[in-house]
């Protein structure tokens, strides 16, 4: 068998990276992980069998991926990094069945790559560390395409960890916290050190796990949830009544009856209101609407 570089080396990784020629791109928020025991961690809290279908995006020089194939599951890489993928592919060739994609995740149609690199109905699990620069974007991106995945196992910046699991009243709590709450169930498995990474970030990490839940609206109510989600958090410190106003061009009296029907006090603000009473306004106001 071909020997494999330690990836989690600070000394190997930089030797690679001379070899091929690269260099860590800020602009793509590249801060590779270099600790073997979080890479496990991750990988155990995902219960990779072998045979399990396994999707991570931004695998970088593949410390986590290593891990991932070695306990047996059926990859899908997707890296944007056109030097990094050619190097992953060297460091990958004891697993040739492993699919390595030059893409932008932020461009994918999700149930299209799932459906063609496995079979149909087939549970699929999301696991990766994310770069910085494109976890907020990438979320919204997977919430928009329904979240297509059994699982997810993702590491964020503590920032935008916190985001995705705030509750109402929260300070993080925001319109990306109601679309997460709406399409998953999630938590904070456990913090992660910027010293395990290269080149060392400013913040540090947390890893989550999300699961997707039951969703209680139709793919055209949920385009309605989404326009009254993202529009009453652009002037959040307003009530939700004065924010109707905005989006809905209804008379006040019409207005305060559909918050009322969902059991909303007009007065109240978007930040203290659950995904579900979200989901059910969003009923209430589509039904009337159309």
């Amino acid at each position: 068998m071909t020997c494999i570089p330690d990836v989690t080396s600070p000394r190997e990784v930089m030797v690679l990276f001379e070899r091929y020629g690269l260099q860590p791109r800020r602009q793509l928020g590249q801060n590779f992980l270099i600790d073997a025991n979080i890479a496990r961690k991750i990988t155990a809290a995902a219960e990779i069998k072998p045979g399990d279908a396994v999707v991570e995006v931004g695998p970088g020089v593949g410390a986590l991926t290593v891990k991932l194939v070695s306990s047996g599951a059926d990859l899908v890489a997707l890296e944007i990094d056109r030097g990094l993928a050619g190097l992953l592919g060297d460091i990958l060739q004891p697993w040739p069945e492993i699919r390595i994609l030059h893409q932008d995740a932020l461009k994918v149609n999700w149930p299209e790559l799932i459906n063609s690199h496995f079979a149909a109905g087939r549970p699929v699990k999301l696991v990766s560390n994310l770069p910085y620069v494109i976890s907020g974007p990438f979320m919204y991106a997977l919430f928009k395409a329904g979240f297509p995945f059994h699982l997810a196992i993702l590491m964020f910046q503590k920032e935008v960890a916190r985001r995705l699991v705030a509750n109402p009243g929260d300070r993080d709590y925001g319109g990306l916290s109601v679309l997460s709450s709406y399409y998953t169930t999630g938590k904070v498995l456990f913090d992660v050190s910027n010293n395990v990474f290269w080149p060392r970030p400013k913040v540090g990490s947390a890893v989550l796990k999300l699961q997707p839940r039951q969703r209680m609206l139709t793919s055209a109510e949920e385009q309605h949830l989404w326009y009254l989600v993202q529009g009453v958090f652009q002037q959040r410190r307003k009530t939700m009544l004065n924010n109707m106003i905005r989006l809905f061009p209804r008379s006040r009296d019409k207005l305060v009856g559909l918050l009322e029907e969902a059991s909303i006090d007009p007065a109240i603000r978007p930040e203290q209101l659950t995904a579900d009473q979200f989901a059910k306004l969003t009923r209430i106001t589509y039904n009337y609407h159309n």
